[in-house]
């Protein structure tokens, strides 16, 4: 299962590289604000599925694009985002990956993160770890989250929602956390393997999606993190928010997501 997820990863981002160079018209259409769809999304998900199908006919699929998803009933489940990081990779900007979990008997037990453009691969498997590599530079290596302690060190990695009162929640977060920590960055699907490497300290975001972050949750926990919620309630497929970090720093961030968002509910109204 494991090399079969890789090949279907890698065969996806010989797609999107061929498209990201040019090679191939990319057709776009807006789903929603922040929510786009393009060529590249479908292609990718076509061959993932021909993968995937052709290996294990019986599993299920979750696609972000619905109409690749399929339900057999089985206790397998396949969950991909075909192109995480549309937006940056319709226009020229090399921060998008390919993502993929498999979910047996409803927990996920393999989760895999591949940025074509790099070649980065981050991977983890439920109990084993989570790992590096990049064929390129002849690495491998075992992935541990960060050790950092102090919010002003922290690099810290965001989505911005899908809808405008989602953007306008994490720009309002985004404010609060700006001047206490080093440095936000905005790299799609990369965000996570590197939260898991410990090179990026956290990530959140408030538009949760299982193809977004089921491989996501298990990378980082494999490698050391926490992963929950605004809340603080542990991540799961039908949580609406996510907040991934070493666990350091984790309630600090969550400090000030709470603070922000009480700052920005609206004043009861007096009689």
């Amino acid at each position: 299962m494991t090399e079969t997820a890789l090949r279907a990863a890698q065969a996806a981002g010989r797609v999107l590289m061929k498209f990201f160079l040019g090679k191939a018209e990319n057709f776009r259409e807006f789903k929603g604000r922040n929510d786009l769809v393009t060529s590249a999304d479908l292609e990718s998900c076509r061959i993932i599925k021909k993968h995937l199908k052709r290996s294990f006919p019986k599993h299920s699929f979750l696609f972000e694009e619905q109409e690749y998803s399929e339900s057999n009933g089985s206790d397998y489940l396949w969950i991909v985002d075909p192109l995480d990081g549309t937006t940056f990779h319709n226009r020229g900007l090399p921060f998008f990956s390919v993502i993929i979990a498999l979910q047996i008997r409803n927990r996920i037990e393999l989760s895999l993160s591949y940025c074509p453009f790099t070649s980065d691969l981050f991977m983890s498997r439920r109990g084993k770890g989570s790992f590096q590599s990049n064929n390129r530079f002849h690495l491998y290596k075992r992935l541990q989250v960060s050790k950092t302690k102090q919010l002003e060190e922290a690099i810290i990695g965001y989505s911005y929602g899908k809808t405008e009162s989602q953007a306008e929640q994490i720009s309002q977060i985004l404010k609060q956390l700006l001047p206490s920590c080093r440095a936000l960055t905005r790299i799609a699907g990369s965000d996570i393997g590197y939260v898991a490497s410990g090179a990026c300290d956290a990530f959140l975001d408030n538009s949760s999606t299982p193809w977004d972050f089921a491989a996501a949750a298990l990378m980082v926990r494999e490698a050391g993190g926490k992963v929950t919620d605004f809340a603080g309630r542990g991540w799961h497929s039908g949580s609406q928010t996510i907040l991934a970090s070493n666990k350091i720093l984790h309630s600090q961030i969550l400090n000030i997501i709470n603070t922000s968002n009480r700052d920005s509910s609206p004043n009861p109204t007096t009689s």
